[in-house]
């Protein structure tokens, strides 16, 4: 396979990204995390995402790979620069920066799982088309699903740091559900594929364990005897809602690559 070791790097700075993320929710929680230990994770991961920015640029693949790769860097910056602003997780001094800055977390594990698959073995070999069944439309719905996952994702981050009530977040989390299960739905209704269905099967086992981790957040509430227990388990939902987003990235990718628009498909079968 071309670029293995390209490929191989960047699940690892995806890995590293992830395990920021863990990191970054332990702090938020308050549960002793020393600070520093994820400002030094930070500046390891930020120096990982700029030597693959680099490493995309210098080969030679697609305009668009290049790109998302430049995105990155200039989230991975970003991010940086509200995490220092933010001030420490105990007082913050810009709640807002704050949220903003957990809000671009879950986005560069998504850049970086795009990467990961755009310079997979699969994506490396001529895409299996398979045809939409016209409605609703697969990549409609992939889309649509991807938006709302990522809205989703911030209104997390607003419910962490006070801006929202649980009620809002719950709310958006049944909506996302509902449409995530109808894309895991329209998939395994088609035929068998090599990479879109175990892509879509994935995203549905990380949302049920999202649901299960955020039940059982709202269940302990904020009982002392649970604190310890619950900080775990926020923590968990935080990184797994994260996954979550870079699952649906992925498997709308894998939409778009393989899937054609039923009006496509039609014009394709009438030409041969």
């Amino acid at each position: 396979m071309k670029n293995l070791g390209l490929h191989l790097y960047s699940i690892l700075v995806a890995m590293s990204a992830l395990g920021l993320i863990v990191s970054g929710a332990m702090v938020a929680s308050q549960d002793g995390t020393p600070e520093g230990w994820h400002r030094v994770t930070g500046a390891l991961v930020a120096v990982m995402v700029v030597g693959l920015g680099v490493w995309l640029a210098v080969t030679k693949t697609h305009e668009w790979l290049r790109r998302l790769g430049r995105v990155a860097v200039a989230v991975t910056i970003g991010d940086a620069g509200l995490g220092l602003l933010a001030g420490p997780a105990s007082a913050p001094g810009l709640p807002m920066v704050a949220m903003a800055h957990a809000f671009l977390g879950p986005i560069l594990l998504s850049l970086l799982a795009a990467i990961a698959l755009a310079t997979s073995g699969s994506w490396q070999r001529d895409p299996i088309f398979l045809q939409d069944q016209g409605w609703p439309p697969l990549r409609g719905v992939a889309r649509n699903t991807l938006a709302l996952v990522l809205i989703q994702v911030g209104l997390g981050a607003a419910f962490r740091y006070g801006s929202i009530g649980v009620m809002v977040h719950i709310l958006g989390a049944l909506i996302v559900v509902v449409f995530i299960l109808t894309l895991v739905v329209l998939v395994t209704l088609m035929p068998e594929h090599p990479t879109l269905r175990p892509a879509a099967i994935t995203l549905g086992v990380v949302t049920f364990a999202q649901i299960f981790l955020g039940l059982t957040v709202v269940s302990m509430g904020t009982a002392q005897a649970n604190k310890g227990i619950a900080a775990v388990v926020a923590v968990a939902h935080v990184a797994t809602g994260a996954v979550t987003l870079a699952a649906t990235l992925v498997v709308a990718l894998e939409v778009w690559r393989n899937v054609r628009p039923a009006v496509q498909a039609a014009v394709a079968k009438d030409q041969g």
